[in-house]
């Protein structure tokens, strides 16, 4: 899957697949089976219709929550490395997850489930309705989120920036650079590799107003660090 970054670079994801979305979806609404199980027996000991609906709560809202408050997972998407994605390269918005939430309605809830398989297969991408709405897709992570996948870098307490120039970045562009940086770091040297790691570091070179002599993965790596520096992030 090719997700198309607001710098007209082209960085590609893995997009999940249907087994990982099925146990994804069978261990979520396994932990919303036993947290339901539980409400009821509290319910039905107090026997009080008001702390039955507010305990049905976080069922209702459980999948928007998650999102909103793991990035982009749930607790199955993050078991299986799964995690909501925008096609344009940058973050997710409170209405992206809320327009998924209220088609997963029809994708997953109304259809048990057929409706989201059956979109899927039929767009490259594999998105479902709450997707194609969103402007979202549900990619592979390979690896656990960590600091690679922030704007954040560590740095050296005697780190001396080289581009000022950094000032007309946006944290979008550090994102999609520390992801390219990180493809081609990770894969294995390619034309397309290559050529994916020149484009980024002249969109960069061109927002900056600048050029630079230095081979792409440095030029990347220098500028995400000077980044967090000019904007005091450690």
């Amino acid at each position: 899957m090719r997700v198309e970054t607001a710098l007209n670079v082209s960085i590609e994801f893995e997009a999940a697949g249907l087994g990982d979305r099925v146990l994804a979806a069978l261990l979520d609404y396994f932990l919303l089976f036993c947290y339901i199980l539980g409400a009821s027996l509290l319910a039905s000991e107090l026997d009080s219709t008001a702390v039955w609906v507010l305990a049905s709560l976080p069922y209702v809202f459980y999948f928007l929550i998650c999102e909103i408050f793991l990035d982009g997972q749930s607790i199955g998407k993050k078991v299986r490395r799964l995690k909501v994605a925008r096609l344009d390269g940058r973050q997710p918005t409170l209405g992206d997850y809320l327009l998924r939430w209220l088609l997963r309605f029809i994708d997953i809830d109304l259809t048990l489930g057929l409706a989201a398989i059956v979109t899927t297969f039929l767009n490259d991408n594999g998105q479902r309705l709450g997707d194609l709405a969103a402007g979202t897709a549900l990619i592979k992570v390979h690896s656990h989120l960590s600091l690679r996948d922030t704007i954040f870098t560590r740095l050296n307490d005697d780190y001396i920036p080289f581009f000022h120039q950094v000032e007309a970045l946006e944290e979008a562009d550090i994102l999609t650079a520390k992801d390219v940086l990180y493809t081609l770091l990770t894969q294995r040297k390619t034309r397309a590799t290559s050529v994916l790691g020149r484009k980024m570091k002249a969109a960069l070179e061109q927002k900056m107003d600048l050029s630079s002599d230095m081979k792409p993965t440095d030029f990347l790596r220098t500028v995400i660090k000077d980044y967090n520096y000019v904007n005091g992030r450690v």
